[in-house]
């Protein structure tokens, strides 16, 4: 008797036992699944944290470079600072110089223009279209100061330029449009025509602005002239009557 209540005392303790055991074993998963969760949430806030403070680090390398241009920026305005009062004086000075030089440009194109219209009518087609074209760029606004003075400049050296060539061309007479003939330019110093039957030759008088028909003696010589012009002949002398200022 006294051993089967043993025996049922010994089992009902091994199974309280292993009540506690499933117990303990129950509280362990917990607790393991609780750290679990507990190391995610640290290893999120420690992302997070990196995240942040790699932001940190950004921004304090930026206010770093906006600090360092600010301070170039400060250095640079206060040397435009002081170079606002020079610049000021050069605006004026530009602005002064624009005044007289406007002026001046004008001066220059009205004067070319009296000259050709005074001169030899040698290329006088070409050479008022080349004043014309000096007028519509003084009054073209897109168009620079040094650019509207450098044309007129160069219109100035292309007349320069013509007391030192020989030339031919054929044209017509300014007053006589009718009459096609080869004209001869020698520098400055003489214009001459000669008809293309090479029967009439001519000098301009520029003192009464007229040509002069010249004895057939010179056909020859002016013919010659024409052909050396051309670079149809090499260069050689000739004999030509030259007018000066107070020839009749």
């Amino acid at each position: 008797m006294k051993k089967i209540v043993w025996g049922t005392l010994f089992v009902i303790a091994s199974l309280l036992e292993a009540n506690q055991v499933q117990s303990i074993i129950k509280d362990i998963d917990k607790t393991n699944q609780e750290s679990i969760l507990s190391q995610k949430k640290i290893n999120k806030l420690s992302s997070q944290e990196a995240k942040i403070y790699d932001s940190y680090m950004k921004i304090q390398k930026e206010l770093k470079q906006q600090k360092l241009y600010n301070e170039q920026l400060s250095s640079y305005l206060a040397t435009q600072e002081k170079e606002i009062p020079k610049l000021k004086q050069q605006l004026s000075e530009i602005v002064i110089t624009h005044k007289r030089i406007i002026p001046l440009m004008f001066e220059m194109v009205v004067t070319l223009e009296k000259f050709i219209d005074a001169d030899k009518p040698f290329l006088f087609q070409e050479r008022t279209r080349r004043v014309q074209s000096l007028k519509s760029h003084l009054a073209n606004p897109n168009i620079s100061i040094s650019e509207q003075f450098r044309t007129i400049f160069d219109a100035y050296k292309i007349e320069y330029s013509y007391a030192r060539t020989l030339e031919a061309y054929r044209g017509s007479l300014k007053n006589d449009s009718s009459k096609t003939v080869d004209f001869l330019r020698i520098g400055r110093v003489g214009l001459y025509y000669q008809s293309l039957d090479l029967q009439e030759s001519a000098i301009y008088d520029l003192t009464h602005h007229k040509w002069i028909i010249l004895e057939d003696k010179y056909n020859q010589d002016i013919k010659k002239a024409i052909k050396m012009a051309r670079k149809k002949i090499a260069p050689d002398f000739l004999t030509l009557p030259v007018l000066t200022t107070k020839a009749n």
